[in-house]
C-alpha cells in the first residue's frame, strides 16, 4: 500500500488548480476537473482547502511566493528591480491570467490573501523609499504611486499583448520587444537618477 503524502497531494492539487483557474477563471473552474487532473477525489480536495475560493487564494499565494524576490523588489539596484519584475511577468503567464480573472470576478478592492500580498507590495514601497533616500528616484514623488507605476510597467505588456503589439510594434516575448524593453528600463533608471541628482533631463 502506498504511503499517504499530504504535501505531495496538496502540491498536485495546487498545480492542477492553477491550470484550471488560469484557463477558465474562478467561476468557470470546476472542482471535478481539478480533482481529476490532480488524481484525487473531491472529498480530499475539500479536506485540504475548504472550498473553491480558498483554493484559488492558495494558488495565487503559492505563485506569488515562488516569485516573491521579483515581486517584492529586493534588488538594491533600481534598473535590476525593474528588469527582474518584467522578466517575472514574462515567465509567469498563468499568474498574470489569475490576477486578471480576480479583477474581473471579484469586487473592486478585493484581494485573495490580502495581508500576505500587501506585505510583498509593502516591501516594494520600502525599496522605492530606499531608492529615494540614495537619490535614485526624486524624493518628492509619492512612493506608493511610484511603486504602482513600476508594477504597471512590468505587468501591462504581459497582461495586454494586443496593446503592447499595437504600441511597441511587437508583443512581449518577441525577441525585439524584450531587447527594447530591457534597454528602455535601463535607460529610464539612468534618466530618473540623473533628474533626482539635480542634473536635469538629458539633452537630445
Amino acid at each position: 500500500m502506498a504511503t499517504r503524502n499530504p504535501e505531495r497531494t496538496k502540491a498536485r492539487i495546487l498545480q492542477a488548480a492553477r491550470r484550471e483557474f488560469a484557463a477558465k477563471g474562478i467561476g468557470g473552474a470546476r472542482v471535478d476537473a481539478i480533482a481529476k487532473r490532480a488524481r484525487v477525489n473531491k472529498r480530499m480536495l475539500y479536506h485540504y482547502f475548504g472550498n473553491k475560493d480558498a483554493l484559488f487564494q492558495a494558488v495565487l499565494l503559492q505563485t506569488l511566493n515562488e516569485r516573491v524576490a521579483h515581486v517584492a523588489g529586493t534588488s538594491p539596484d533600481t534598473a535590476e528591480r525593474w528588469l527582474g519584475r518584467a522578466e517575472f511577468y514574462r515567465s509567469a503567464p498563468e499568474y498574470v491570467r489569475l490576477l486578471m480573472w480576480e479583477a474581473l470576478e471579484r469586487p473592486a478592492g478585493f484581494a485573495a490573501g490580502q495581508s500576505e500580498r500587501a506585505a510583498a507590495y509593502e516591501r516594494l514601497r520600502v525599496a522605492v523609499e530606499r531608492d529615494q533616500s540614495r537619490g535614485a528616484i526624486p524624493a518628492d514623488l509619492d512612493a506608493g504611486q511610484w511603486a504602482l507605476a513600476e508594477l504597471a510597467i512590468g505587468l501591462l505588456p504581459a497582461a495586454f499583448p494586443q496593446i503592447t503589439s499595437l504600441t511597441a510594434g511587437a508583443p512581449v516575448g518577441d525577441a525585439a520587444f524584450d531587447a527594447a524593453q530591457q534597454r528602455f528600463l535601463t535607460q529610464l533608471a539612468h534618466v530618473v537618477g540623473s533628474v533626482s541628482a539635480g542634473e536635469g533631463p538629458p539633452t537630445v
